[in-house]
């Protein structure tokens, strides 16, 4: 790639990212205007991208390449989803867009049962004795005592008196530590985002700092 491209390429991103980080001080025509700038790019790569690796290969090589016809099916579902901007037949998105949801929810389930339902499940039943390790056996025990206590607060049949009332309470405390803990770890990530960039904009191209990799 030429070096006049490269440095052009810099600048864009530093200017950006500046016009990014403005939003930290106040909601301003600056952060705005970076963030539909990106947006529509995204957007406009999206398209292109769903055009070139779907869209003309299944229509050029497997429909009228091969014949095979089948795909005129997907391609009339397609289709329809934009009958919602035409008033007169906007109802016949609702036919797309219900067997979109029908096929997305059924290849979910299929495919995501296991691995986020019956491991997670599977994952509870620990051994509470006899593991030779009182960090593992203290781990254990508030792993099922929490996932127990979590499950009882969320029996809303019952009212939250009495044992029920007192079990509810650890429930809470118990989700309200691991809600503060993926926090942590979500500001955490957040920053070292942050940081990255401050890296890009005082080494890579105000050359302030030199980064070692």
């Amino acid at each position: 790639m030429p070096e006049t491209l490269v440095n052009v390429g810099t600048h864009l991103q530093a200017i950006f990212t500046i016009l990014l980080i403005t939003v930290i001080f106040k909601d301003n025509p600056a952060y705005r205007f970076a963030e539909h700038t990106f947006v529509g790019l995204f957007a406009g790569y999206t398209v292109a991208l769903s055009y070139f690796q779907y869209v003309r290969p299944n229509v050029k090589d497997q429909l009228i390449g091969k014949g095979e016809l089948h795909w005129i099916v997907p391609i009339i579902v397609g289709l329809l989803m934009y009958t919602r901007y035409i008033k007169p037949i906007a109802w016949l998105s609702r036919y797309s867009l219900c067997f979109t949801l029908g096929i997305g929810t059924g290849y979910v389930l299929s495919k995501d049962m296991k691995p986020f339902f019956v491991d997670q499940v599977r994952a509870t039943f620990l051994p509470l004795w006899g593991t030779g390790d009182w960090w593992t056996t203290t781990s254990n025990w508030i792993y099922v005592v929490g996932t127990v206590t979590a499950l009882v607060y969320f029996l809303f049949t019952l009212q939250k008196k009495g044992v029920q009332g007192g079990i509810s309470k650890i429930g809470r405390i118990t989700m309200m530590v691991a809600f503060g803990a993926a926090f942590g770890n979500t500001v955490m990530a957040r920053v070292s985002l942050f940081l990255g960039r401050m890296q890009f904009l005082l080494g890579n191209w105000l050359k302030l700092i030199s980064i070692r990799v």
